[in-house]
């Protein structure tokens, strides 16, 4: 047997963006931070704030029958765009939680089982105890949280690679009604083979709820990544579709994403990189997007051509 455990610290290096410690101000509907710096909307913050609770943090134990994790867990539909995504992780070029493939990343209270390799092959299963509480008045701290249940099975060997994630979230009773008790089921596919000189990579999600209004979402992508000595080259071209049964204007409507980087290695742990993606949102609701800390508008009407560029420059080092 082997005790194991693992404290991840998710910091960010921009002020009010991704450590969730300011619980007012305006911003996303759902506490996520908005544009240029809004903090997040009074009484969304979640009850592991700052640097606690934000990264992939559980303790273990490990045998020849597998591993069992309690804690902050990573799930396998993370572990499956990762393949297809390749060397843009859910980073700028990736399409991750940008419209393309949801941000189904990690629970709170969540167990899960990873089972020994065989012959390539390995399963693992993760639930997440959902929350129905929250701290104080109506403007505390929300504390509720989906149940979960996710499966997975993955193959690697040799140059092939493939991930598959069926994930099943529950929102909680006291939820507002758009998502109390509504079940959502995503499933993630990821593949790569690597052909030496490139790595192929292709990812699809299919998103189905059974709220009133049955949304049915289909994402998929194709990424190329080339190595070249300490260069590598890469691009992701990415498309959403989604059907509605309640609202015809998003019905069939799709949008479409391209992304590009290139990564040059300074050391075996160091390197500069330079990321962009182009997308053009049209099958978004407008009262769902925040644009400067205020929603884009109070009814249903779409982002039709609604185009977004970003572009990244940094260094990455890996202690």
């Amino acid at each position: 047997m082997k005790a194991k455990f693992q404290f991840e610290a998710d910091p960010s290096l921009v002020a009010n963006d991704g450590n969730k410690f300011n619980t007012s101000g305006s911003g996303a509907s759902d506490g996520t931070v908005a544009a240029n710096g809004a903090t997040q909307t009074t009484g969304t913050a979640s009850a592991q704030s700052g640097l606690v609770g934000a990264g992939y943090s559980y303790i273990g134990l490990e045998t020849k029958a597998g591993e069992v994790q309690f804690g902050t867990i990573n799930t396998q539909t993370l572990g499956a765009f990762g393949v297809a995504s390749q060397m843009f992780g859910t980073a700028v070029g990736s399409g991750y939680k940008k419209g393309i493939y949801g941000g189904y990343t990690r629970y709170e209270n969540s167990m899960a089982y990873f089972s020994p390799s065989f012959n390539g092959f390995n399963f693992r299963y993760q639930n997440a105890a959902g929350n129905n509480s929250q701290y104080g008045t109506t403007t505390g701290i929300v504390l509720r949280r989906p149940t979960i249940n996710e499966v997975g099975l993955a193959y690697a060997n040799g140059p092939v690679t493939v991930q598959f994630a069926n994930l099943t979230s529950k929102g909680a009773s006291a939820d507002a009604s758009t998502s109390a008790d509504v079940t959502t089921k995503i499933n993630t596919l990821g593949a790569k083979y690597d052909a030496k000189v490139a790595i192929i990579g292709f990812g699809m999600q299919n998103l189905k709820d059974d709220y009133s209004t049955v949304t049915e979402t289909k994402a998929q992508n194709i990424s190329v990544v080339v190595p070249y000595g300490a260069w590598r080259f890469g691009v992701n071209s990415a498309s959403h579709k989604t059907n509605s049964s309640t609202y015809a204007s998003l019905n069939g409507t799709k949008s479409t994403f391209v992304g590009w980087g290139v990564q040059y290695d300074l050391s075996k742990r160091t390197y500069v990189y330079l990321s962009q993606e182009s997308a053009t949102m049209a099958d978004l609701n407008g009262k769902n997007v925040v644009i400067n800390g205020a929603n884009f508008n109070t009814s249903n009407a779409l982002l039709t051509d609604n185009k977004r560029s970003i572009t990244a420059v940094g260094i990455s080092h890996a202690f």
